[in-house]
């Protein structure tokens, strides 16, 4: 049985776009799907040089990095359909990257307009009286070098510390640190957590990292890219698939059927609550000190007299 595709066509603003989805083992009745997004950013809006803004970001890592892994997955798991006891979707969203930053991709175009839409028609795509969705893992921004993905905090909590725990257990300490930044990303997941898939979003700090810069800039291109990212995130989503739905491996116990969900606070809130305490504890220390000196100041003049 060979892949089965289906072009999701939708317009946003009138102008035609097109989500790609291609089925492997479509005739078993669970889903897992394997996810990025195929479009670049219209405008580098986030480029230090004020010239550059209008044009186009090559996307090498924000967009092309994830549908390169997922190529390469697909090419894997067709050599073991056979021994896979699940569906696997790869699916590849357009119209992801074209919202309001520092300015707009496209004007009037909202962050992850092709996944909303294929949401939207899901029941197009599967036959919910037999199939149902166990999990969606999306990639983005998954090549660049110095690869350290953060805890994100709208995917679902007992499906992210699986791969987090899986990458770990592979060697990948430092793609997947112990202690990951925290933060909430509208991202292409979004809407499947909305309608009640769980699922998870491999990315990366890009808004705050000097160790890729390069995000929604003209240098978003190859020279930025390590093979070794592409590795790791291929390498560890593939362990992710073995682990959970490989027929042979029958000892595993993982997090399935990826129910548990909590959320922890996002690093600039918990930043904000350290600041609050440390200026409350200060304020405090303040006035206990000029308390003392007061009591001190006026026991002096009780003796003096």
């Amino acid at each position: 049985m060979n892949f089965t595709y289906i072009f999701h066509n939708f317009t946003v603003q009138s102008i035609d776009c097109q989500n790609v989805l291609f089925k492997l083992n479509e005739h078993l009745n669970n889903i897992v799907i394997l996810s990025s997004h195929y479009d670049s950013r219209a405008r580098a809006t986030k480029d230090p040089d004020v010239l550059k803004r209008d044009d186009p970001i090559p996307g090498a890592n924000d967009g092309a990095s994830g549908c390169a892994v997922l190529i390469d997955l697909a090419r894997i798991f067709y050599t073991l359909k056979d021994n896979l006891s699940c569906q696997i979707w790869f699916l590849f969203f357009d119209a992801e990257d074209q919202g309001y930053d520092y300015g707009p991709g496209i004007s009037g175009w909202d962050w992850c307009e092709g996944s909303n839409k294929f949401v939207e028609d899901i029941d197009f795509f599967f036959n919910s009286s037999y199939e149902l969705f166990d999990a969606m893992i999306l990639l983005d921004m998954v090549g660049g070098v110095n690869l350290e993905f953060i805890n994100e905090q709208y995917s679902t909590s007992s499906l992210i510390e699986e791969l987090f725990e899986i990458g770990q257990q592979l060697g990948y300490t430092s793609e997947f640190p112990g202690s990951p930044t925290v933060a909430s990303i509208t991202d292409d997941h979004v809407a499947f957590i909305n309608y009640g898939i769980p699922s998870a979003d491999l990315i990366i700090n890009f808004w705050n990292n000097p160790s890729w810069p390069f995000h929604h800039t003209v240098n978003d291109d190859l020279t930025s890219i390590s093979n070794n990212s592409l590795e790791v995130t291929g390498k560890t989503v593939e362990q992710f698939i073995y682990n959970n739905y490989l027929m042979q491996n029958k000892t595993y116990t993982g997090n399935y059927p990826w129910t548990g969900d909590i959320n922890l606070l996002s690093t600039e809130v918990v930043n904000i609550i350290l600041i609050i305490a440390f200026l409350f504890f200060g304020i405090t220390i303040f006035f206990l000190i000029k308390r003392y000196l007061v009591k001190k100041r006026q026991s002096d003049l009780m003796d003096n007299n």
